[in-house]
């Protein structure tokens, strides 16, 4: 067989190549710590650390070294788009999406 383009080839091990989106892993990650209550998710948060403690995020740096994303748990949905409305009244847009029992209701990411 001939093969088009440069393809990587092993004959040594088996690969499994699989491809999965950021939006995967979050769901994941809630369904699994945070299967009931109402969570924030503030997608490329080391950009605005200092912004999400002036609108009363608790979350350091020094913790947060390499963090692409941050849950927040808050106390329901109203408070979840209290936060999110706060953040983006500064001027910042972050991407951020709010879950409920496990399941992603509202995002920030217009159609």
């Amino acid at each position: 067989m001939k093969y088009k383009g440069n393809l990587e080839q092993s004959k040594e091990f088996f690969q499994q190549v699989y491809s999965v989106s950021m939006d995967d892993l979050v769901d994941l990650w809630i369904e699994s710590f945070h299967p009931y209550g109402a969570v924030l998710v503030i997608f490329d948060c080391g950009k605005y650390f200092d912004l999400l403690q002036d609108c009363g995020i608790l979350c350091s740096q020094i913790n947060a070294y390499s963090n692409k994303i941050l849950t927040v748990s808050v106390e329901g949905v109203d408070k979840a788009i209290q936060i999110l409305d706060k953040i983006e009244k500064q001027g910042y847009h972050p991407i951020m999406c709010i879950y409920d029992n496990g399941k992603m209701i509202l995002d920030n990411i217009e159609p």
